[in-house]
């Protein structure tokens, strides 16, 4: 069984969608998609769709909606803002706005309706276990691995809060193992990394202590991906979803740079 595990990254999702694009022209076919947060919610748009190509026109038709012009970026934010959004409400950014067109596609959606098989992952916040999605409605599901901590409120399921998978496994390998994949492709959405001598203030120092714990992480498994890509999205906002167009066109360059080796690893 082969999987694609995408990673999470917020607007830079859309570099997944390029990634799958020349993966397809391949002639590769996955029997398994697993994704978190911004991954989470390309993968379901891959496998409900079926098609790459659908996924593009998906893509590019969400960006130039409205909405997503409206949609404040992190850039536009001032940080006294952001600072007090941070520490005083539930949540920094508005997430009615963010999932509204989420609500509206996959409102009536469950996971046996998908033309491929579909994981998402989010963390269960009173256990601090990784939980994995794959049956029933697929919109909670969505909403739960993509609540950003401190950008969106935690998602509420049966009871329970969830917040974004990606806080515990960005890029979901090892649940793509875990739910029968034997060879795996992964896309990792790349960020910048702040490093020791940069830091300034106490928000750089959180960046760096993430930065350690996912390099920490990271190292533990991205060697059970049979294919690790990475898409070089460093210079794009984790929140300006209006340039799919320049994201798209980096994934598909990723991939093409390495089309022989991938076709090779999982032959």
């Amino acid at each position: 069984m082969l999987g694609v595990a995408l990673s999470g990254g917020g607007a830079k999702g859309a570099a997944h969608v390029g990634a799958l694009l020349e993966l397809e022209k391949m002639g590769i076919k996955f029997d398994i998609v697993v994704g978190t947060s911004i991954g989470a919610l390309v993968g379901a748009g891959y496998a409900i769709l079926g098609n790459s190509n659908l996924l593009y026109e998906y893509a590019l038709r969400l960006q130039k909606a409205p909405f997503i012009k409206k949609a404040p970026s992190s850039r536009k934010i001032p940080s006294i803002l952001t600072c007090i959004g941070a520490n005083l409400l539930p949540s920094a950014l508005p997430s009615f706005l963010y999932f509204y067109i989420l609500k509206r596609v996959f409102k009536d959606v469950t996971f046996e309706d998908l033309k491929i098989k579909f994981y998402c992952t989010a963390v269960k916040m009173d256990s601090g276990d990784l939980v994995i999605f794959r049956e029933g409605p697929l919109f909670p599901a969505l909403k739960a691995s993509m609540a950003m901590p401190g950008a969106f409120r935690p998602f509420k399921i049966n009871g329970s809060k969830y917040i974004d998978g990606g806080t515990l496994e960005k890029l979901p390998i090892l649940t793509a193992k875990k739910v029968g994949a034997d060879k795996i492709i992964a896309l990792k959405l790349l960020s910048k990394k702040i490093k020791y001598e940069e830091v300034k203030n106490a928000s750089q120092a959180f960046d760096r202590m993430d930065t350690i714990r996912e390099n920490i992480y990271d190292n533990l498994t991205e060697k059970f991906a049979n294919v690790l890509i990475e898409l070089p999205t460093e210079d794009f906002n984790t929140l300006d979803f209006t340039q799919t167009e320049a994201l798209i066109d980096t994934g598909r360059k990723a991939v093409l740079e390495r089309k022989e080796e991938i076709l090779e690893k999982i032959s």
